[in-house]
């Protein structure tokens, strides 16, 4: 009776051990991306995975967006540097909807708050990220998003393809 106690007692304790190792992981990523028309997006985030590769990230993010000098004709670094630029403080929830064996796929669902460098920018974020494990807990991701940004004359909505990496912070 007593050797069944410690059987038990060990793969409840074994199977909790592995249960907490597969989830509640944090890591910080970096992604950047183009964006339509004539956008650069870059992402700065931390994220706190919960149970099932479910997810919250926490993120700042800078826009820019350049256009043809009006003197030379084409891009030059002062039109692409200077043309318009964003950024943001945001957060974002991401539920797994596609589970493999060193993959998975996410909904993101997200909101922001920033500025133009003259006016206040809300967005709303919706999209789709693609996460492959690789060696001690990196992680690539490639991301499909679409933002809507208000009261923004100038981009309404962002579309566009960013590929990013993700460091386990553990």
């Amino acid at each position: 009776m007593t050797m069944k106690r410690v059987l038990l007692t060990l793969f409840v304790a074994a199977t909790a051990a592995v249960s907490f190792a597969q989830g509640h992981s944090d890591r910080i990523s970096f992604g950047m991306g183009a964006l339509y028309e004539r956008g650069l997006d870059a992402t700065l985030s931390w994220e706190h995975e919960t149970k099932y590769h479910n997810a919250w990230e926490y993120f700042v993010n800078g826009y820019l967006k350049w256009a043809d000098c009006a003197s030379c004709g084409h891009v030059c670094p002062e039109s692409f540097w200077h043309s318009y630029n964003t950024w943001g403080l945001g957060i974002a929830y991401k539920p797994c909807v596609v589970r493999g064996r060193n993959h998975y796929g996410s909904l993101r669902i997200g909101a922001s708050g920033g500025s133009n460098t003259h006016d206040f920018l809300a967005g709303i974020h919706v999209g789709y990220e693609h996460s492959y494990a690789l060696r001690h807990g990196w992680q690539l991701y490639w991301q499909a998003k679409c933002d809507l940004m208000v009261p923004d004359r100038k981009d309404l909505f962002r579309t566009g393809i960013v590929i990013g990496f993700k460091i386990p912070t553990k």
